[in-house]
């Protein structure tokens, strides 16, 4: 283990929002009094809404309390046909979230030093474990030396790509419609996303939880060469209508039930237990993420240099956060940088 060298990210909400400012927040605008429209006729559903709407400020939805209310049930969720309206508005409420996600990223005002980041990482074998759904980075990082399309790499050739940058073979949805050869690349760094991607996808009608091999990467900034192109309809004939995620739930089962997750999961403990210096990137650490707490506590060194890069404000809020991290890390020496993560990555990129 000459490994404690390498560096490991751990990248949070706040570091998507440094390069999409457009990106929702947990609390948020999700189209609620729309959805209390639609869910007009579904009594036990529109009372658990309109409760949620009135809860917050200028009819926000935090999106974490209501999954986790739609998701876990209660006991008296069982009765009558409540149980299938709760389903439904679960089903809308994580769609309206990706939408709001992927709205936020047709702007990217930061985009070079996005890519200036995305070079660091891939030229110096730096993984990035998030938590976040969006593929900004994934497209970043898969343009670096300009990889893109190519199916063979230089020997020695630094790079990432899908097939095998997320810690396991990850294969096209093209190949759903096309008999291609393929293999897992051995990137030079890996993007493991503990809890899946906006792009992932899985095979339409494979039973959940989902085998390893039913997990495809499906975008539209990597294309294939195939010879005849391929209609985007055709193959979308093939995969389930949403992406593979774990919505910001709090529960740990949709984790632990998911081969793929167990497998990035585990790759994320070797990678934080041989490193030499972790930092995370806008990730406030919740008191609630109880399995993250578990893997960084488990998994990382003692000897191991710990940053914290944090854009929060003042007196009680860094208290907060230095308490949650020090509680989760007891053994481990932190440093805390109260910053911007756009400043800090650039910083970063420099070194």
């Amino acid at each position: 283990m000459s490994s404690l060298r390498k560096t490991v990210l751990v990248l949070g909400a706040g570091f998507t929002r440094a390069f999409l400012p457009k990106a929702p927040l947990m609390v948020d605008d999700y189209g609620g009094d729309i959805l209390l429209e639609e869910f007009q006729r579904f009594p036990h559903a529109k009372a658990i809404l309109a409760e949620e709407l009135a809860r917050n400020t200028g009819r926000k939805i935090d999106v974490e309390r209501l999954l986790t209310r739609l998701y876990g049930l209660m006991p008296y969720d069982f009765q009558s046909d409540a149980q299938k309206e709760l389903a439904v508005l679960y089903s809308a409420v994580v769609k309206a979230f990706m939408a709001r996600l992927e709205s936020s990223k047709d702007e990217r005002p930061h985009s070079d030093e996005l890519k200036r980041f995305a070079g660091f990482c891939v030229t110096n074998d730096v993984t990035c474990i998030t938590f976040n759904y969006d593929d900004v980075l994934d497209e970043a990082l898969q343009d670096v030396e300009g990889i893109g399309t190519k199916r063979r790499v230089p020997l020695g050739e630094r790079y990432w790509h899908p097939d095998g940058g997320y810690g396991f073979f990850c294969r096209p949805s093209a190949t759903t419609v096309r008999d291609v050869y393929h293999f897992m690349d051995k990137t030079s760094m890996l993007l493991l996303k503990l809890h899946g991607s906006i792009n992932w996808r899985a095979r339409a009608g494979y039973p959940r939880p989902y085998s390893i091999d039913a997990i495809l990467h499906h975008e539209s900034w990597l294309r294939y060469i195939l010879g005849d192109e391929v209609a985007d309809g055709a193959i979308e004939f093939h995969l389930e209508s949403e992406p593979f995620i774990v919505p910001p739930i709090l529960s740990k089962s949709a984790i632990v039930e998911q081969p793929v997750l167990r497998v990035v999961w585990s790759r994320a403990r070797e990678e934080l237990s041989r490193a030499g210096e972790v930092v995370f990137v806008g990730y406030s650490l919740p008191r609630t993420d109880i399995a993250s707490a578990f893997l960084f506590s488990e998994a990382i060194q003692p000897a191991t240099n710990v940053s914290v890069v944090n854009h929060v404000g003042t007196g009680a809020s860094r208290r907060r956060l230095e308490e949650t991290y020090l509680e989760t890390l007891p053994n481990v020496r932190l440093e805390f940088q109260y910053r911007d993560a756009l400043d800090w990555s650039q910083e970063f990129a420099s070194r």
